[in-house]
């Protein structure tokens, strides 16, 4: 009896076993997991932009059933607290200084001044690093602080970038874009320019500028206020190359001011993600999902909510609803 009922019992496992795994194998994992391998992507651009005060993005392409998240990351920091000839910067990436001197009320602790015929310069070799690919976009942020009247150049990134004052306190950055010639090589286009007025900048006053550009629109910001364009500038090409260094001030025609808090971010991509096989988007989702610096939906991009459509194998539907204030349900 003992021997038979053993036997009865592992029968009826065997039979509760098969059973389960039959059950298991036909559940579809990929399916149950890309709502919200869909919602972790949106949620995590959307967190990137509250977390760093400046816009994010997420791109989705229908064709091939991928999407990835894309936010500004910081790549380089100087608060030129160092005072030495050597210019110190976050990253290992430290300069050289020609004449620039270092003055102790700067915006924060110590700042770096540019005194008047001193053809004062500082260099920051920023080419060697791969991480100033500034293909998608970038942002520069620093304080600005005239010590007289006059224009003159602030910086310079390579020979792609650039910050100037203008006569009377004004402002004018500019940047070039790579576009294609005919043959299809990559050349240098038309640099683009957005000016901000007369008395933007007063002497002996600190004012903070930030210049940013990611392949959507071009914004100047005073004190964490964005400036109206007089036309408006809608690009979408990418940032000519890199390949020369970061100059503060300039041989022959720097300005004549004190430069502090000086930040670089270039728009930076998470890896892309793919959607399983049995899965794929909508063909009427959006291509882009933006977040404002506050992680709201971009008013500029998007005049309401969102909706992402994800299609299963047998045509079922799932909808993935992004908020104007960014909530993701």
């Amino acid at each position: 009896m003992t021997l038979l009922e053993l036997l009865l019992v592992m029968g009826v496992l065997g039979i509760l076993m098969g059973a389960g795994v039959g059950m298991l194998s036909s559940i579809n994992l990929g399916e149950r997991a890309a709502r919200g391998l869909v919602q972790n992507v949106i949620r995590a651009a959307r967190n990137s932009a509250v977390a760093r005060g400046a816009g994010a993005r997420v791109r989705l392409d229908p064709n091939t059933g991928t999407l990835r998240a894309e936010a500004l990351e910081v790549i380089g920091t100087w608060h030129f607290e160092s005072g030495s000839e050597m210019l110190r910067g976050a990253f290992q990436l430290d300069g050289a200084n020609f004449g620039a001197e270092y003055v102790d009320d700067g915006f924060v602790g110590r700042a770096l001044t540019l005194p008047r015929g001193a053809h004062a310069r500082a260099e920051v070799p920023v080419h060697q690093y791969s991480s100033f690919d500034l293909s998608d976009g970038f942002r520069i942020e620093c304080a600005l602080r005239l010590e007289a009247d006059g224009g003159g150049r602030v910086l310079q990134l390579g020979e792609t970038i650039g910050l100037d004052v203008t006569g009377a306190g004004g402002v004018r950055a500019w940047f070039y874009p790579l576009v294609k010639d005919a043959t299809g090589k990559e050349v240098r286009g038309g640099k683009l320019v957005y000016a901000a007025p007369a008395g933007t900048l007063g002497i002996g006053r600190w004012t903070r500028v930030a210049f940013e550009y990611d392949r959507r629109r071009l914004a100047l910001g005073i004190d964490g206020v964005e400036l109206e364009p007089e036309e408006p500038v809608l690009e979408t090409l990418p940032v000519w190359h890199i390949a020369a260094p970061l100059v503060i001030g300039d041989r022959q025609a720097g300005f004549v001011g004190s430069i502090d808090s000086l930040v670089i971010s270039a728009v930076a991509a998470s890896e892309e993600i793919a959607l399983p096989e049995s899965v794929r988007f909508d063909p009427g989702v959006p291509s882009e999902i933006r977040f404002d610096a506050g992680g709201n939906l971009d008013r500029a991009a998007h005049r309401e909510p969102l909706s992402v459509g994800i299609v299963y194998e047998d045509a079922r539907t799932a909808v993935i609803r992004v908020g104007m204030y960014g909530n993701v349900e």
